[in-house]
């Protein structure tokens, strides 16, 4: 009954083609598929993945995906293939958190995304919903109230956000893929930690209805990740509504911008695995064309900035979910009850207790949307047409993930502090703003043993090939091995709160703190005694470096 390649292969390590491919073909039953999976879900169960999973409804759905097939039924394109969902997507059945305790106690959604819907209609079955950093509205997917994410390739580490929980149950092997959504790197950063693939797609080829938690509808979009740019092309060979189209491409002779702002001061442990990167790609017949994209990021920073969206949409669009939803809670409320310490204080003080002058106004919002966006696109354009290329290519991130208890919100990096927004998302922004599509392509581990991304880009509308070229550049690249068994059996990981006393200036004197989250670990479990061990090190270190 089982093909060569499930005797050699676990299932649970079948990329989305492989499973895809044995489940259409009756070698496996989608019920066999999901037992795989959510025994390999219940071996990682301490990296707080999931927000919400039902083993016995799974199994039930992936039985009536089997029903069908034995009725008659022609059920590709995924023939029972089970897919993550961000705890953002409306999913029937499921609730809705978002990450954030104001909306913990609302009842089940009666009704589906429309990207849920069309995952269905692919015959694809839900794994569960995941967890994510508190209302998208960060990069870290830590969480006070229900507990950290872990990376499964060390997981005293972030998985990045904010969709980390999809990452991680990804490079864990209990899905083959899974929503996520991107506001400013939000499939892409956890795609690059977690050594998976992340699409942003173009805005608008993935539907964004009512029935998604918004962040901002100028940036937000759903997109994809998986463990490889091929699945991601059959994923968006589902869930897009553009142009499909599969594109032949051939390294040999592309030119493929190479913006040299983005690509100063790497991360040590990372310049090694991006120079190999960088030079497989060249040795494919690649021409790399270097340019300065400096002056597009200081005209998106002086006439737009990182937070503008943010600040004039949240608050509103997050509202009209909550009351088209009959919640009776206000923004105000859901503000006031939020769990992360750093998010809660950039919404109360940015979008709740905004002066009404204060930058941006309406007038200076609607100056933003009518007048420096449609400039941002154009020059973001010209970035291409100037320099005669259809890609650009640059890190993902410029480090490997930070740890839990060193992140929020300063993280140490090449011996300084910096905002961990600026040294994880800073190539994560302009796409985003103007609305084109970036892919996180795993390439490997950095020379700590934690994976990381490289990010190919290309003009809005071009998905299919930016995807073709991913696809092409992938091939030449290591693949990121497996995470280590997990360290964490037996234990719950949990995130504590501090007062963070460090300003930003300089380097920290003693005693003061970086960050506002603290990690520990409740029961018996290995990386417990290793964490307690590291931790006056890394204290040492840092007064060291004073």
């Amino acid at each position: 009954m089982f093909s060569e390649t499930a005797v050699n292969m676990s299932l649970t390590d079948l990329s989305a083609a492989q499973a895809v491919e044995m489940l259409c073909a009756r070698d496996i039953t989608a019920v066999q598929y999901a037992s795989a999976l959510l025994a390999k879900a219940q071996e990682w169960e301490c990296i707080n993945a999931w927000a919400e999973i039902d083993p016995a409804k799974v199994l039930m759905d992936a039985h009536q995906v089997d029903m069908m097939y034995d009725n008659g039924t022609d059920i590709r394109p995924l023939c029972g293939l089970t897919f993550a969902v961000k705890d953002l997507f409306d999913v029937a059945g499921y609730t809705t958190v978002a990450g954030t305790p104001a909306l913990a106690g609302t009842p089940p959604q009666e009704n589906n995304t429309a990207l849920v819907q069309r995952l269905l209609s692919a015959h694809g079955v839900v794994m569960g919903k995941t967890r994510m950093h508190e209302l998208a509205y960060g990069v870290t997917s830590i969480n006070p109230v229900f507990g950290p994410v872990l990376n499964p390739y060390d997981v005293t580490k972030i998985p990045g956000g904010s969709s980390g929980g999809t990452g991680v149950a990804l490079a864990a092997r209990f899905v083959a893929g899974g929503f996520c959504t991107d506001t400013g790197g939000s499939c892409r950063v956890p795609a690059s930690f977690n050594g998976v693939a992340g699409l942003r797609p173009t805005k608008g080829c993935y539907a964004n209805d009512d029935l998604i938690v918004p962040l901002s509808s100028t940036r937000d979009t759903p997109g994809v990740m998986a463990r490889t740019t091929a699945d991601i092309t059959l994923f968006n060979s589902i869930f897009s509504s553009c142009n499909t189209t599969a594109v032949n491409v051939s390294l040999s002779g592309m030119r493929i911008g190479y913006p040299v702002n983005w690509w100063a001061d790497l991360s040590t442990e990372t310049v090694g695995v991006y120079n190999r990167t960088l030079e497989a790609i060249k040795s494919a017949g690649v021409t790399l064309v270097p340019f300065n994209a400096s002056s597009i990021v200081q005209y998106h920073d002086k006439y737009i900035g990182d937070s503008t969206f943010y600040t004039m949409e949240l608050g509103r669009e997050l509202s009209r979910y909550m009351w088209r939803h009959g919640y009776n809670t206000s923004f105000y409320q859901l503000a006031q009850q939020m769990a992360s310490p750093a998010t809660q204080a950039t919404v109360l003080s940015t979008i709740i207790a905004k002066n009404a002058t204060a930058f941006p106004t309406i007038d200076d919002y609607f100056k933003i949307l009518t007048t420096y966006k449609p400039a941002l696109q154009q020059q973001y354009l010209d970035l291409y047409n100037n320099n005669t290329v259809d890609i650009m290519i640059m890190p993902t991130t410029p480090s490997t993930a930070p740890p839990i208890y060193s992140v929020e919100p300063y993280m140490l990096y090449n011996g300084k502090y910096v905002s961990n927004r600026v040294a994880i998302r800073r190539t994560a922004i302009i796409e985003a703003t103007v609305g084109a599509p970036g892919l996180s392509i795993p390439m490997g581990l950095a020379d700590n043993s934690m994976p990381v991304g490289i990010q190919i880009q290309s003009r809005p509308g071009s998905d299919n090939l930016l995807l073709a070229v991913g696809e092409a550049i992938e091939a030449l690249l290591r693949p990121t091995p497996p995470p280590p068994p997990p360290t964490c059996t037996g234990c719950e990981p949990i995130a504590g709160t501090q007062k963070a006393t460090y300003n930003g200036t300089g380097m920290p004197q003693n005693g003061q703190t970086t960050s506002v989250y603290t990690l520990d670990f409740q029961g018996n479990c290995t990386v417990k005694s290793s964490l307690a061990n590291a931790l006056p090190l890394m204290a040492q270190s840092a007064a060291g470096s004073a």
